[in-house]
């Protein structure tokens, strides 16, 4: 068999064009990858926020793992099954910010951070400005157990509250 130029022409276009589709191959592998990775953080988001309403309103128990979760068990059988009722009457929760991101190099752990503000009816009138309203911030520290993103750690900060402006009114009348 006598290889012409041609053949010689063909063949290494024929390697060229091999190793350049597995070159998008792998590419498009990787990106696969991480829209993934994006997708999941994105459901984790969201996860986020239902966790944020459900821990307002006492029904945040399925989303919480591990020592929280242990720790919420023994907190429900000192005081009882209250813990699943809605101690104040919510008029408004506002999840105002949310961000969530993966801890580094570890892809079954991630945080989130909200700020959240609620507003509480205090029953003395029909009017939103007596309604007391806490600002509140809110790190919650998550783990995949099972394909399912539960909360393993959280951190509750108050931010502000309607009364500070009270306080600080009678504070300066004083």
């Amino acid at each position: 068999m006598r290889f012409t130029i041609t053949n010689i022409v063909l063949l290494l276009l024929l390697l060229i064009t091999g190793s350049f589709s597995f070159v998008q191959y792998t590419n498009l592998q990787e990106a696969e990858e991480k829209i993934k990775q994006f997708q999941d953080i994105e459901r984790l988001n969201e996860r986020s926020e239902d966790f944020i309403r459900a821990l307002f309103y006492g029904k945040h128990k399925k989303f919480l793992t591990g020592n929280l979760l242990e720790e919420y068990k023994s907190s429900q059988e000192e005081h009882g099954e209250h813990l699943e009722e809605n101690i104040g009457e919510i008029n408004e929760l506002k999840v105002q910010q949310l961000f969530t991101k993966r801890v580094k190099n570890e892809d079954d752990v991630a945080e989130s951070y909200a700020i959240v503000q609620v507003r509480y009816e205090t029953g003395e009138s029909s009017n939103i400005q007596d309604d007391y309203i806490q600002t509140l911030s809110i790190k919650s520290h998550w783990v995949k157990e099972s394909k399912t993103w539960k909360v393993d750690d959280l951190e509750m900060s108050l931010l502000s509250d309607s009364q500070d402006e009270l306080l600080r009114k009678q504070a300066e009348n004083k």
